[in-house]
């Protein structure tokens, strides 16, 4: 039987439309997938990079805790930078207030420090003030704590002023960089004692800090057992950038060290 040439030529026509129909599908999808992927792709390599930030700055949390305590002159801490930025960040401050509420006795402790920031696609990682944060999407999480210890008997708060060597320009780029860590000075800048060791400690301590990671800060006092003056709950909010929290105790004693930061390419 002979088809006829019009019938030929429908389905001809009609093959080759779904032809195109099928590929253009499958370029679609083709396309879809590998937008997708890539984006996903670039997302895990960001996220990774950020992870790997955070392990270096653990790792200067470390050295600059030898250079503090164990009285090594200096450190150093290698960052690989992929596309990344290090920079100073704007002065942090932290006020520590302390009364003998049988006395009125009071002393005053203080310090201000200028933050290591790390900067990638993903996020920030932040060394101030001897704590290390992780910053994503604006959420600031403390990762390594600056070592405070509050207890009724004694307690005991480390002041750790951080600075640039020279102008503290940033470096941006995709270099290996040294992040070398200089002690400058190190010593007691008070001891407060309220000659008691009853059962309620006599000894009223704020800690006042200034610090865009100051919800991080709170946490982490709120960790500690501290908890917001009840005279003015409302210094623990830290939407203006400044959070106060308070502890009882009957000896205090406030450490003070200055740390110099080099950025070697």
């Amino acid at each position: 039987m002979t088809i006829p040439t019009w019938l030929r030529s429908e389905r001809a026509a009609t093959e080759t439309i779904g032809f195109v129909f099928a590929f253009a599908l499958v370029t679609a999808s083709v396309g879809v997938v590998y937008t997708t992927g890539i984006g996903g792709l670039e997302d895990a390599r960001d996220h990774e990079q950020l992870k790997n930030a955070g392990r270096a700055f653990d790792v200067l949390a470390d050295n600059v805790e030898d250079v503090r305590r164990e009285g090594a002159p200096s450190r150093a801490t290698e960052l690989k930078l992929s596309d990344s930025s290090v920079r100073f960040g704007d002065p942090v401050r932290i006020e520590v207030q302390v009364n003998n509420t049988d006395t009125d006795a009071n002393a005053t402790y203080g310090m201000s420090a200028r933050p290591l920031v790390y900067e990638g696609s993903a996020g920030r990682v932040v060394y101030s003030a001897g704590a290390t944060f992780r910053i994503d999407d604006g959420y600031a999480t403390m990762q390594t704590d600056p070592g405070y210890v509050v207890g009724d008997r004694r307690s005991h708060v480390p002041l750790l002023i951080t600075y640039p060597r020279e102008s503290g320009s940033a470096i941006r780029g995709s270099s290996t960089i040294l992040i070398v860590a200089y002690r400058q000075s190190l010593g007691l800048d008070g001891r407060f004692e309220t000659g008691t060791d009853a059962s309620d400690p006599n000894a009223r301590v704020n800690v006042t800090v200034e610090s865009p990671r100051a919800a991080a800060w709170g946490r982490y006092f709120e960790s500690l057992g501290m908890s917001p003056p009840p005279s003015d709950p409302s210094v623990a909010d830290p939407d203006d950038g400044v959070v106060t929290y308070q502890f009882f105790t009957d000896r205090l004693t406030v450490s003070e060290t200055a740390v110099e930061f080099d950025l070697q390419q």
